[in-house]
């Protein structure tokens, strides 16, 4: 512990580390207790916590003045505001309880109103993502009609296809960097069957992409159709990642009622926590019931209580949960109420979920905007690109016609078009079809914010879409000429 570094703390990780020393505080342990527990937790803003605790405990500080000489030698503005604070609620005789209650209260307002601040920031990149997009296309576009007048070099076109590649990539990343910074599902071998059967696919899929469609296109398959064979290979992980994301927020939604449930139980009938959970009707929590029922089986065994929370807590699959349980559990096996603590613990559980809940509202409509903008563009790229062929093969079969001094007419008044531009023209329309698919993919999934397996779902949709753009562009031109 000494070790650890301090480390630029983000709005969530101190509203958590104040709503967990709040409520191990509001249990009666000692101040020494509370900077232990609060310096433990697996939270940046708890080393800066282990510090002080360490300063008192081995150099014999008082906490008030610990507390000022971590504040006045740290960077984080937060941190050194927040610890001087404390430093003088504790010089004035103010209980760390009554501190941190107050603290936590106005630190969960502040992180609202970050959070809504960095949501608004994240619709405004989101309408400037697809005027973006529709830019690059342009820009492909602009090359191949432009050599239609006057005849540009390798170098320009690569240039300015490579030009609008990267600046979809950087926008994707900005919008990366505008979204709100939280980890919303875990996805561990210890989680529900999704979860579980995601991590599994991954690999197999993953690794089946590889495999299968590199061969198939040097035997000359239509790049096409490879699109769409790796869009269905990718599709079964992507449903399953959503349908893991999907359950997490339903578990989410149930489980700040369930802990009030309980604390009220728990004191109302003047019993333990499992005994409480017995009394519970689990029915009123369907998604969350199996997860309930084992808990409530292994609590009745005697095993470790602690183990047990954890285990539940892991077989979710939630992360929101995970800190939850550890405010309640912990709280509670230290004398906490029940009553108090199951609500404080639900409060924190339940504006967490109604930020995000209005993260859903944007990603939501940006996603599948993005999925029906990158279908229209795909089919846009191919079409221009076959109608420039098409035009192509028309002036070298006029050209084949003629003989003498016609030809030299028609050259002198036409452009000449070769077969290695067109088939550069081919290789940058595919390229940015399927560059688009990925980078929208990744846009898709930072603005969502849920694991990054769902990335596998909005990019089979993408490349499904880039696949049919690519078979049926041909035969679109085809039948317009």
């Amino acid at each position: 512990m000494k070790g650890r570094q301090f480390k630029e703390v983000i709005g969530f990780d101190l509203f958590y580390q104040l709503t967990y020393m709040s409520a191990i505080a509001m249990s009666g342990i000692s101040r020494s207790r509370v900077f232990l527990m609060g310096g433990e937790l697996a939270r940046d803003p708890s080393a800066y916590f282990n510090r002080v605790h360490l300063l008192s405990q081995k150099l014999g500080y008082d906490y008030a003045r610990a507390c000022a000489m971590v504040g006045l030698n740290t960077k984080s503005e937060e941190m050194v505001s927040l610890l001087l604070r404390l430093s003088t609620a504790l010089s004035s005789g103010q209980p760390e309880r009554e501190f941190l209650a107050e603290e936590a209260l106005v630190q969960g307002k502040s992180y609202e109103k970050e959070y809504e601040r960095d949501l608004a920031s994240l619709t405004k990149w989101t309408d400037a993502y697809a005027a973006v997009t529709v830019s690059t296309t342009l820009i492909v576009i602009i090359n191949m009609t432009s050599s239609l007048i006057y005849p540009l070099s390798t170098g320009i076109l690569v240039g300015l296809v490579l030009t609008a590649a990267v600046t979809a990539g950087a926008t994707a990343w900005i919008l990366s960097r505008a979204a709100p910074k939280e980890v919303i599902d875990r996805f561990s071998p210890e989680g529900p069957w999704t979860q579980r059967l995601s991590l599994k696919l991954v690999y197999y899929l993953g690794a089946g992409v590889f495999i299968v469609c590199p061969p198939l296109l040097l035997w000359g398959v239509n790049i096409g159709w490879v699109t769409l064979l790796a869009a269905l290979i990718l599709l079964p992980l992507g449903v399953v990642s959503m349908l893991a994301g999907r359950e997490i927020d339903k578990k989410d939604r149930e489980f700040g009622p369930f802990l009030r449930s309980l604390g009220a139980m728990a004191v109302s009938t003047g019993t333990t926590i499992a005994e409480a959970l017995t009394r519970i009707d689990l029915s009123s929590f369907p998604t969350l019931e199996p997860d309930l029922v084992r808990l409530r089986s292994r609590l009745a065994a005697a095993i470790d209580p602690e183990l047990c929370w954890h285990k539940f807590a892991m077989e979710t699959g939630s992360k929101l949960i995970g800190e939850t349980v550890k405010i309640f559990n912990d709280s509670v096996k230290l004398g906490g109420d029940p009553d108090t603590i199951g609500f404080l613990a639900a409060d924190f559980s339940s504006r967490t979920i109604m930020l995000r809940a209005k993260r859903k509202v944007t990603a939501s409509t940006f996603s599948w905007l993005t999925v029906v903008m990158h279908g229209a563009v795909s089919f846009l790229l191919v079409l221009m690109f076959e109608v420039v062929r098409n035009f192509v093969l028309m002036l070298n079969e006029a050209a084949s016609t003629l003989e003498g001094e016609a030809l030299g007419t028609f050259a002198m008044a036409m452009p000449v078009f070769h077969v290695p531009q067109v088939e550069l023209f081919r290789g940058m329309t595919v390229t940015m079809v399927l560059l688009q698919a990925g980078i929208n993919g990744i846009a898709i999934s930072s603005t969502d914010g849920g694991h990054k397996l769902k990335l596998a779902f909005f990019l089979s949709l993408m490349l499904a879409m880039s696949g049919v753009a690519l078979l049926i562009g041909g035969p679109v031109v085809a039948r317009i000429l």
